[in-house]
C-alpha cells in the first residue's frame, strides 16, 4: 500500500523512534490565516467605531488584506470587488463633509465599477451575491450614518456569508458573524445615547468627522 496523500516517509532513527512531528504549515496557508486574522480584527474594530470617517479608513484597510486573503483562496472575483470596496470605503470617507452632488458622483462611479469589475470576472451565479453585497455595500457608505449604517452591515454580511462558506473561508466566516455582531452592538449603543441625550438622530446626514 502507497503513501497516503499528505503523509511523509519516514527513514533512520527518526522512523525508528515514532517520529510524531507534523510537517510545517506551507507559507501560503500561514498568509491566509494571518491576512484573515488581521483582516477580521479591522472589521471588527471598525464597527466599533463612534466616528463615521475612522470607520470608514478601518473598513478600507480591512478591505485591502480581505483582498489579499481572496487572491491567495483562488477567489479572484471576490478579490477584485474587495480592491474596489477599498477605493469606494476610502473616498466615502472624503465625501463626508460634501454635498449630495459629490456623494451621488461617487455612488454612481462606484456603482458602475462594482458591477463591471463583477461581470468582468464572473464565476457563476453566485457572483450575484457578491455584487449584491458590494453594490448595497457602497450605497451604505455614501449615503448611511450612525445607526442605520451599523444595520445595513447585517445584510451586507449575510451576502458575503454565502461566499466564506463556499470557499470554507474560516476566517471570512468569523468576520462576518463578528462583523455583524459589533454593528448589532454600535446601532444598540446609538439608540441608548439617543434615548439617554432625548435627542433624535439623523442617521443618513454625515455628520462632521471627529
Amino acid at each position: 500500500m502507497g503513501l497516503q496523500p499528505g503523509s511523509i516517509p519516514r527513514t533512520g532513527t527518526a522512523a525508528a523512534a515514532g517520529d510524531c512531528r507534523h510537517p510545517a504549515m506551507p507559507i501560503d496557508d500561514l498568509l491566509i490565516h494571518a491576512t484573515g486574522l488581521a483582516a477580521l480584527a479591522l472589521n471588527a474594530f471598525a464597527m466599533l467605531r463612534r466616528c463615521e470617517k475612522s470607520l470608514r479608513l478601518q473598513s478600507g484597510f480591512a478591505g485591502l488584506l480581505w483582498a489579499l486573503n481572496n487572491v491567495l483562496i483562488g477567489a479572484h472575483t471576490a478579490a477584485a470587488l474587495n480592491l474596489v470596496s477599498a477605493g469606494r470605503t476610502a473616498t466615502s470617507a472624503a465625501t463626508l463633509q460634501h454635498g449630495d452632488g459629490a456623494r451621488s458622483l461617487g455612488l454612481a462611479a462606484f456603482g458602475v465599477l462594482t458591477v463591471a469589475t463583477g461581470l468582468l470576472t464572473w464565476t457563476g451565479w453566485s457572483t450575484l451575491f457578491l455584487i449584491g453585497a458590494s453594490l448595497w455595500s457602497t450605497y451604505a457608505m455614501f449615503y448611511m450614518t450612525g445607526r442605520s449604517l451599523r444595520r445595513s452591515m447585517l445584510a451586507i454580511s449575510a451576502l458575503w456569508m454565502y461566499h466564506a462558506w463556499s470557499y470554507e473561508a474560516w476566517e471570512q466566516m468569523a468576520a462576518n458573524v463578528l462583523t455583524a455582531a459589533a454593528a448589532l452592538y454600535g446601532a444598540w449603543r446609538f439608540d441608548r445615547e439617543t434615548v439617554d441625550d432625548d435627542t433624535e438622530s439623523d442617521d443618513n446626514v454625515a455628520p462632521a468627522p471627529r
